[in-house]
Parts: structure tokens; C-alpha cells; sequence
């Protein structure tokens, strides 16, 4: 008959049973749990108004209209842009790949993300709660723009050069069609919304934003 183990050794093989490490089982079922978790489309606005402040963009527009038939909401700022990949190119990949895993937030570990205010990296999939398409376009360092569009409820995303007459600074972002619900979103409550929600961060960056609604009737 074999020798019982002794009582210390019990207890450290039952401590060493009972530890791990917690992992995502589903990945795409995580984020779409994520992109539904914001229910207000103005505080989703207010996020990627924010992404633009943390971009260090001095003048931000937020656009209402429509176009084609759909209505859109578009969000463009003169900021850094996204980051760019070792080919100096906009790194789409990396920010569509890494949810809640942001540049942001590495910046604030490293101490260079003082004034960054977003930290996990799911504010781009507050669009959902907006409408079914996301366009996303930025420059190079080649001057050319490029683009990433995601579709709601798809877990892919494409990135393609965008025909442009001139490659302007900064990122501009645009959703549409808007889904049902947000086509009442006026121009008016945007504006009201932001003021009140971003006042700290627009007084501290000294950032100006306009917005614009072109279905306004005033």
C-alpha cells in the first residue's frame, strides 16, 4: 500500500487545482456583448468626439445629413489621425484586432497619455448603436487616404485606398444608413448633449466643435 501524502502536500496540490486564469471562450460572441452594451447613441457620439480630442485635433465637425437616399452621421477632425503601421501606413488591422486592448491605453502606462481620457478600446464599436455601416478614413505618410469599413453584426473588416482630390489631416468618421430610431436624433440635441457631457474636456483642450445638421428645417 502506497504512503498517504502528507497533509501539507494535500493542501498545495489543492491550492494548485483550484487556480487559473479566466479566458474569452467565444470571441466574436465578447464583442458583440461589448458593441450592445452601449444603448445611448449621443453618448456613442460623444465617444468618438472624444477619440478626436485624444488625437489632439483642434477643431472637430459633426455633420448630420443625407445622402443617396440614407441618412448619415459623420465626425471629422483636423487631429493625428490613427497610428501608423512600420509601412507608414494607418493601422486599421491593429485597431480593428485589438478591442479593449487600445493605444490609449499603453500611452498612460508609459506616461505619455496625459489629457487621453479612453482607455478600453470599445468606443468604435458604440457605432452599432448608431447605424449598420462604419466608414473610417485616415492618411498615410504617403499622403494618400485609406479607409476601414465594418458592418454591424459582421465580424470582418476591410481596408482599401480611398480616391480623394486631396488627402486632408486627421480622421473622419462616417455612419450610415442610420438605424430607425436615430433619424430623430437632431443636430439640436447633439449639440446640447455635448456640452454638457464633454464641458470639462472642450474647456481643458480648447478644441471647438461645430455641429451641422443639414435636415434641420432651421
Amino acid at each position: 500500500m502506497p504512503p498517504r501524502a502528507s497533509k501539507t502536500a494535500r493542501k498545495t496540490a489543492s491550492r494548485a487545482a483550484s487556480k487559473g486564469k479566466l479566458r474569452i471562450g467565444d470571441d466574436w460572441n465578447a464583442i458583440r456583448i461589448i458593441a450592445l452594451s452601449q444603448s445611448n447613441p449621443l453618448k456613442a457620439v460623444a465617444e468618438f468626439v472624444e477619440n478626436s480630442i485624444d488625437a489632439h485635433a483642434r477643431a472637430v465637425v459633426v455633420m448630420r445629413g443625407r445622402e443617396r437616399g440614407e441618412h448619415y452621421l459623420s465626425v471629422r477632425d483636423d487631429g493625428d489621425g490613427i497610428p501608423r503601421n512600420e509601412q507608414g501606413l494607418p493601422d486599421f488591422k491593429y485597431v480593428a484586432t485589438h478591442i479593449c486592448d487600445s493605444v490609449k491605453r499603453k500611452l498612460k502606462a508609459g506616461g505619455d497619455g496625459r489629457g487621453v481620457q479612453g482607455e478600453f478600446g470599445i468606443g468604435l464599436l458604440s457605432f452599432w448603436t448608431v447605424g449598420e455601416r462604419l466608414e473610417m478614413t485616415s492618411t498615410g505618410s504617403d499622403q494618400r487616404a485609406y479607409q476601414m469599413t465594418m458592418e454591424k453584426g459582421d465580424p470582418g473588416f476591410e481596408v482599401v485606398p480611398r480616391r480623394v482630390l486631396f488627402a486632408e489631416r486627421g480622421t473622419e468618421l462616417r455612419i450610415s444608413p442610420l438605424l430607425e430610431g436615430i433619424r430623430t436624433l437632431t443636430g439640436e440635441k447633439i449639440q446640447w448633449y455635448l456640452a454638457s457631457e464633454l464641458r470639462d474636456r472642450i474647456r481643458s483642450s480648447s478644441v471647438r466643435i461645430t455641429v451641422i445638421d443639414k435636415l434641420a428645417r432651421k
